[in-house]
């Protein structure tokens, strides 16, 4: 018997190994996730300014503590862009979508590599409500998908009235991400 729970011991201490808290997401004050838009026009279409390159970074702070709630706040560094002189979005909280949590959604995986895949309401400085998806990536990083709903486009419609889908892939740094 004194051997069985040895062994449920062992495994459960290797279980609690393997798991890893999403705390280590959590930025004080003076650090923050930062990096660019993906280059592809594909990929970022609807998020940049017709004709200008792809000069996009994003800054995010985190509080995992929040997750049902207001989990962070999400900051880009375009003064040029869509909502010239604003950015796209300055400080704006990242609101969970609380319904999400309670729907087969929550579980959706979007490949290996992630710990947790938060999904968020956002509001741009001029454009309106979007949807953030967060994930949170095992080797610490973090990755960013922007979705903007708009009504379906034609070839005239400019980038700000376009649908737009956007991804950034975060790292953590010091500062203000020099913006």
């Amino acid at each position: 018997m004194s051997l069985r729970r040895g062994l449920c011991g062992v495994v459960a201490a290797l279980l609690l190994l393997g798991c890893r808290s999403l705390e280590r997401f959590d930025t004080e004050p003076g650090v923050a996730f930062c990096g660019n838009v993906a280059g592809a026009p594909l990929i970022n279409d609807g998020f940049l300014v017709d004709g200008q390159p792809p000069r996009l970074s994003a800054r995010i702070r985190l509080d995992t503590t929040q997750l049902d709630a207001t989990f962070g706040t999400l900051t880009t560094s375009d003064t040029t862009g869509l909502c010239a002189p604003s950015p796209l979005f300055d400080e704006a909280p990242l609101r969970a979508i609380s319904q999400v949590q309670h729907d087969q959604l929550w579980l959706f995986d979007f490949g290996e590599g992630r710990d947790q895949n938060l999904m968020a309401w956002v509001d741009s400085t001029c454009l309106g409500t979007m949807v953030a998806i967060v994930s949170l990536m095992r080797d610490d990083s973090v990755e960013l998908r922007l979705l903007k709903p708009r009504p379906a486009p034609t070839q005239a419609t400019e980038a700000a009235e376009r649908p737009g889908f956007a991804l950034f892939q975060l790292q953590r740094r010091k500062g203000q991400c020099g913006f």
